[in-house]
């Protein structure tokens, strides 16, 4: 799967691509409902006073999508579905993928794919989720880039799962990619390395 960034990782995020406040705190909730509500522009966007021009941000934003659009991303570019996995929200993880299973493969300012932030974040629900939705949406070799691929510090989902005693969702990424557990970052270390440091993983790989 390539990894690309939601918004370019190499210029400034339009105005209109900047994730509006609401549609964050829904995502981050996990109000699943609200998310839809406010991609479909059933909520209303914010109300411009009736005697001015809507400013060109307001406007592209009302293009997409009634109002919010599924591409919007915050600050450090992460999107939706980084927020989502970030939180372990598995319904909205999927019903996300349902609108746009490109947000598999997107990444945030530091590399961070949502497997990246489900993994550091310990939530192996979550994790067998992205995995489950990514063989269904994407090809093989793309299903297997997204397995293997690094952030800015060369770190994996397995990784970052490793680093933070995460064991059940170190389980999770080892049932579908245990050639991961060998693989450096840019300081060299593996995954491996990390699960004898803390002991309490080592079985997931040992099994393996």
């Amino acid at each position: 799967m390539e990894i690309t960034p939601a918004a370019g990782s190499d210029h400034e995020i339009p105005e209109h691509l900047f994730m509006c406040s609401k549609l964050y705190l829904a995502a981050f909730r996990g109000y699943t409902d609200e998310v839809c509500s406010l991609l479909a522009g059933s909520s209303g966007a914010a109300v411009e006073p009736a005697n001015s021009r809507p400013s060109p941000a307001a406007q592209e934003r009302a293009n997409h999508h009634g109002g919010c659009s599924i591409r919007e991303v915050t600050a450090d570019r992460s999107t939706l579905l980084h927020i989502a996995a970030g939180q372990g929200h598995d319904d909205l993880i999927a019903e996300l993928c349902r609108h746009d299973s490109s947000l598999l493969s997107s990444t945030s300012s530091s590399g961070d794919t949502p497997l990246h932030c489900a993994a550091m974040a310990g939530h192996a629900g979550a994790v067998q989720k992205i995995v489950r939705l990514a063989r269904v949406n994407v090809e093989e070799d793309r299903m297997r880039a997204m397995l293997h691929g690094k952030n800015v510090a060369g770190d994996t989902a397995l990784h970052l799962a490793a680093r933070h005693g995460h064991g059940e969702a170190v389980e999770e990424l080892m049932g579908v990619a245990p050639e991961t557990a060998s693989e450096l970052n840019v300081a060299g270390v593996s995954p491996l390395y990390l699960a004898v440091m803390r002991r309490s993983q080592l079985k997931a790989y040992t099994e393996k």
